[in-house]
Protein backbone atom coordinates (compact mmCIF):
# COMPACT_ATOMS: atom_id res chain seq x y z
CA UNK A 1 0.00 0.00 0.00
CA UNK A 2 1.25 3.09 -0.89
CA UNK A 3 1.01 5.63 2.74
CA UNK A 4 1.53 8.53 0.03
CA UNK A 5 -1.69 8.46 -1.32
CA UNK A 6 -3.87 6.64 1.19
CA UNK A 7 -7.19 9.29 1.05
CA UNK A 8 -8.65 11.35 3.81
CA UNK A 9 -4.93 12.16 5.12
CA UNK A 10 -5.51 14.82 7.70
CA UNK A 11 -2.06 15.98 10.27
CA UNK A 12 -2.41 17.54 12.71
CA UNK A 13 0.62 19.16 15.03
CA UNK A 14 1.75 19.50 18.56
CA UNK A 15 0.80 22.79 19.62
CA UNK A 16 1.43 22.57 23.75
CA UNK A 17 2.10 25.99 24.88
CA UNK A 18 5.00 26.35 24.93
CA UNK A 19 5.30 24.86 21.31
CA UNK A 20 8.80 22.04 21.56
CA UNK A 21 11.35 24.50 19.89
CA UNK A 22 11.29 26.50 23.34
CA UNK A 23 12.20 23.35 25.28
CA UNK A 24 14.76 22.47 22.13
CA UNK A 25 16.08 26.73 22.01
CA UNK A 26 16.35 26.57 26.13
CA UNK A 27 18.72 23.07 25.77
CA UNK A 28 20.85 24.83 23.17
CA UNK A 29 21.45 27.76 24.91
CA UNK A 30 23.02 25.54 27.89
CA UNK A 31 24.74 23.50 25.51
CA UNK A 32 26.58 25.99 23.43
CA UNK A 33 28.32 27.36 26.58
CA UNK A 34 29.40 23.66 27.45
CA UNK A 35 33.48 24.35 26.99
CA UNK A 36 33.53 20.48 25.98
CA UNK A 37 30.83 21.06 23.05
CA UNK A 38 33.04 24.60 21.89
CA UNK A 39 36.35 22.66 22.00
CA UNK A 40 34.64 19.91 20.03
CA UNK A 41 33.39 22.05 17.68
CA UNK A 42 36.69 23.73 17.09
CA UNK A 43 38.68 20.39 16.58
CA UNK A 44 35.95 19.55 13.66
CA UNK A 45 36.83 22.51 11.94
CA UNK A 46 40.47 22.40 12.29
CA UNK A 47 40.31 19.23 10.43
CA UNK A 48 37.37 19.79 7.98
CA UNK A 49 37.09 23.29 8.01
CA UNK A 50 39.25 24.23 4.37
CA UNK A 51 37.17 21.74 2.82
CA UNK A 52 34.02 23.26 3.91
CA UNK A 53 35.20 26.73 3.34
CA UNK A 54 35.66 25.71 -0.31
CA UNK A 55 32.38 23.82 -1.02
CA UNK A 56 30.01 24.78 1.55
CA UNK A 57 28.89 23.60 4.88
CA UNK A 58 26.40 20.50 4.68
CA UNK A 59 23.42 22.40 6.08
CA UNK A 60 23.91 25.03 3.60
CA UNK A 61 21.16 23.68 1.28
CA UNK A 62 21.36 25.70 -1.75
CA UNK A 63 25.32 26.26 -2.06
CA UNK A 64 25.42 22.26 -1.38
CA UNK A 65 22.98 21.62 -4.22
CA UNK A 66 25.04 24.09 -6.61
CA UNK A 67 28.76 23.50 -5.68
CA UNK A 68 28.61 19.82 -4.74
CA UNK A 69 29.54 17.24 -7.03
CA UNK A 70 29.35 13.40 -6.67
CA UNK A 71 32.79 13.11 -5.78
CA UNK A 72 32.26 15.83 -3.07
CA UNK A 73 29.08 13.85 -1.54
CA UNK A 74 30.52 10.38 -1.80
CA UNK A 75 33.26 12.15 0.76
CA UNK A 76 31.45 13.90 2.82
CA UNK A 77 29.58 10.69 3.77
CA UNK A 78 32.32 8.53 3.50
CA UNK A 79 34.80 10.30 5.66
CA UNK A 80 32.85 13.44 7.52
CA UNK A 81 29.35 12.21 8.29
CA UNK A 82 30.82 9.62 10.16
CA UNK A 83 32.22 12.35 12.46
CA UNK A 84 29.34 13.92 12.75
CA UNK A 85 27.55 11.38 14.01
CA UNK A 86 29.80 10.57 16.73
CA UNK A 87 29.85 14.01 17.99
CA UNK A 88 26.01 14.17 17.86
CA UNK A 89 25.46 11.04 19.74
CA UNK A 90 27.91 12.17 22.42
CA UNK A 91 25.86 15.58 23.05
CA UNK A 92 22.86 13.88 22.23
CA UNK A 93 21.65 16.17 19.36
CA UNK A 94 20.28 15.58 15.91
CA UNK A 95 22.88 18.18 14.22
CA UNK A 96 26.51 20.03 14.38
CA UNK A 97 26.17 23.73 14.85
CA UNK A 98 28.80 26.06 15.87
CA UNK A 99 28.28 27.22 19.60
CA UNK A 100 28.36 31.07 18.09
CA UNK A 101 24.46 30.10 16.72
CA UNK A 102 21.64 31.90 17.70
CA UNK A 103 18.26 31.30 17.24
CA UNK A 104 14.92 32.74 17.19
CA UNK A 105 13.18 33.33 20.52
CA UNK A 106 10.20 33.63 18.82
CA UNK A 107 9.87 30.76 16.59
CA UNK A 108 13.30 28.48 17.19
CA UNK A 109 14.88 29.04 13.55
CA UNK A 110 18.05 30.46 12.39
CA UNK A 111 17.96 31.13 8.38
CA UNK A 112 20.98 29.85 6.32
CA UNK A 113 20.19 30.77 2.94
CA UNK A 114 16.77 30.24 1.82
CA UNK A 115 16.34 27.41 4.65
CA UNK A 116 15.14 27.95 8.15
CA UNK A 117 17.07 25.20 10.49
CA UNK A 118 15.92 24.39 14.24
CA UNK A 119 18.25 24.27 17.29
CA UNK A 120 19.79 20.83 17.18
CA UNK A 121 18.64 19.84 20.46
CA UNK A 122 15.11 19.64 19.08
CA UNK A 123 15.88 16.02 17.46
CA UNK A 124 17.37 13.16 18.33
CA UNK A 125 21.01 12.18 16.34
CA UNK A 126 19.36 8.72 15.41
CA UNK A 127 16.86 10.76 13.50
CA UNK A 128 18.99 12.78 11.27
CA UNK A 129 22.61 10.49 10.74
CA UNK A 130 21.77 6.62 11.59
CA UNK A 131 20.00 5.96 7.93
CA UNK A 132 18.81 2.10 9.05
CA UNK A 133 17.04 3.54 11.97
CA UNK A 134 15.10 6.05 10.05
CA UNK A 135 14.50 3.62 7.09
CA UNK A 136 13.09 1.20 9.53
CA UNK A 137 10.88 3.98 11.04
CA UNK A 138 9.79 5.46 7.79
CA UNK A 139 8.83 1.69 6.58
CA UNK A 140 6.63 1.05 9.59
CA UNK A 141 4.78 4.55 8.65
CA UNK A 142 6.64 6.62 11.60
CA UNK A 143 7.84 10.33 10.58
CA UNK A 144 10.28 10.21 13.24
CA UNK A 145 8.76 13.77 14.44
CA UNK A 146 6.66 12.38 17.48
CA UNK A 147 4.98 15.67 17.03
CA UNK A 148 2.22 14.56 14.17
CA UNK A 149 -0.95 12.17 13.84
CA UNK A 150 -2.22 11.27 10.82
CA UNK A 151 -6.07 10.42 10.24
CA UNK A 152 -7.05 7.99 7.29
CA UNK A 153 -10.98 8.42 7.22
CA UNK A 154 -11.90 6.88 10.74
CA UNK A 155 -8.41 5.50 11.77
CA UNK A 156 -6.23 7.49 13.49
CA UNK A 157 -2.16 6.95 14.02
CA UNK A 158 -0.48 9.61 16.39
CA UNK A 159 3.00 9.03 17.62
CA UNK A 160 4.50 9.65 21.03
CA UNK A 161 7.91 10.18 21.60
CA UNK A 162 8.07 8.08 25.43
CA UNK A 163 11.41 10.75 26.83
CA UNK A 164 8.39 13.25 27.44
CA UNK A 165 6.73 13.57 30.60
CA UNK A 166 3.39 11.54 30.97
CA UNK A 167 1.48 14.42 31.81
CA UNK A 168 2.88 16.15 28.53
CA UNK A 169 2.13 12.95 26.34
CA UNK A 170 -1.05 12.52 28.06
CA UNK A 171 -2.63 16.44 27.48
CA UNK A 172 -0.97 15.63 23.73
CA UNK A 173 -3.26 12.28 23.48
CA UNK A 174 -6.77 14.23 24.78
CA UNK A 175 -5.73 17.37 21.69
CA UNK A 176 -5.08 14.76 18.64
CA UNK A 177 -8.34 12.90 19.79
CA UNK A 178 -10.06 16.04 20.04
CA UNK A 179 -9.20 17.52 16.50
CA UNK A 180 -9.69 14.36 15.18
CA UNK A 181 -13.19 13.67 15.98
CA UNK A 182 -13.84 17.59 15.56
CA UNK A 183 -12.74 16.66 12.20
CA UNK A 184 -13.93 13.33 11.27
CA UNK A 185 -17.70 13.53 13.41
CA UNK A 186 -17.58 17.69 14.80
CA UNK A 187 -21.42 16.11 16.26
CA UNK A 188 -19.86 13.54 18.38
CA UNK A 189 -17.42 16.21 20.45
CA UNK A 190 -20.19 17.18 23.37
CA UNK A 191 -20.99 13.75 24.20
CA UNK A 192 -17.58 13.19 24.84
CA UNK A 193 -17.34 16.31 27.08
CA UNK A 194 -13.61 16.75 26.01
CA UNK A 195 -12.22 20.25 26.68
CA UNK A 196 -8.97 21.15 24.88
CA UNK A 197 -5.46 21.15 27.64
CA UNK A 198 -4.59 24.75 28.39
CA UNK A 199 -1.19 24.00 30.96
CA UNK A 200 1.93 25.46 30.18
CA UNK A 201 5.44 24.60 30.65
CA UNK A 202 7.44 26.83 33.12
CA UNK A 203 10.56 27.88 31.22
CA UNK A 204 10.66 31.21 33.11
CA UNK A 205 13.94 30.28 35.38
CA UNK A 206 15.65 29.40 32.29
CA UNK A 207 15.77 33.01 31.01
CA UNK A 208 17.12 33.72 34.05
CA UNK A 209 19.90 31.33 34.14
CA UNK A 210 20.87 32.26 31.14
CA UNK A 211 21.05 36.12 31.67
CA UNK A 212 22.62 35.35 35.27
CA UNK A 213 25.13 33.33 33.55
CA UNK A 214 25.85 35.96 30.91
CA UNK A 215 26.54 38.73 33.40
CA UNK A 216 28.88 36.81 35.26
CA UNK A 217 30.77 36.09 32.11
CA UNK A 218 30.85 39.74 31.67
CA UNK A 219 32.84 39.86 34.89
CA UNK A 220 29.71 41.17 36.90
CA UNK A 221 30.44 40.29 40.82
CA UNK A 222 27.57 38.37 42.23
CA UNK A 223 26.75 41.35 44.10
CA UNK A 224 26.36 43.44 40.90
CA UNK A 225 24.46 40.81 40.03
CA UNK A 226 21.69 40.86 42.28
CA UNK A 227 21.50 44.51 42.04
CA UNK A 228 20.60 44.20 38.02
CA UNK A 229 18.38 41.17 38.21
CA UNK A 230 17.06 41.38 41.61
CA UNK A 231 16.52 45.01 42.27
CA UNK A 232 13.83 45.32 44.55
CA UNK A 233 14.82 42.01 46.77
CA UNK A 234 16.43 42.11 50.06
CA UNK A 235 19.97 41.79 49.61
CA UNK A 236 20.99 38.71 51.54
CA UNK A 237 17.98 36.99 49.53
CA UNK A 238 19.66 38.72 46.11
CA UNK A 239 22.43 37.07 46.82
CA UNK A 240 21.52 33.46 47.68
CA UNK A 241 19.47 33.43 44.45
CA UNK A 242 22.18 34.77 42.03
CA UNK A 243 23.99 31.46 43.48
CA UNK A 244 21.41 29.29 43.02
CA UNK A 245 20.72 30.18 39.83
CA UNK A 246 24.89 30.13 38.55
CA UNK A 247 24.81 26.68 40.10
CA UNK A 248 22.13 25.29 38.47
CA UNK A 249 22.96 26.98 35.16
CA UNK A 250 26.29 25.15 35.55
CA UNK A 251 24.99 22.09 35.96
CA UNK A 252 22.91 22.28 32.74
CA UNK A 253 25.37 23.73 30.64
CA UNK A 254 27.40 20.27 32.11
CA UNK A 255 25.01 18.05 30.52
CA UNK A 256 22.09 19.00 32.36
CA UNK A 257 20.63 20.24 29.38
CA UNK A 258 19.83 16.97 27.86
CA UNK A 259 17.09 16.16 30.44
CA UNK A 260 15.34 19.03 29.65
CA UNK A 261 12.21 18.40 28.42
Amino acid sequence: MNRAHLPYRQEFIYTQDPLPHSVAWFKWEFLRRNPGYGRDYKKFKVKFGEWFRQRGYWYDYDRRQDEWSGVDEDYFYDEIAPEIARLCRKWQIGNLFPPSWQFSRKNGTRKVGSRELGPPTGIAPELNWDVTYMQQLLEMGFTGTADSAFRYRNMLRVEFDLDRPLKDLVEYSRYVLIRAIENYKKEEMQDLGFKTPKSRRRLEDYETHLKIWDLRKKKKTVTQIAEIVFPNEIRDSALQKVRDHLRATQKLISGGYAEIR
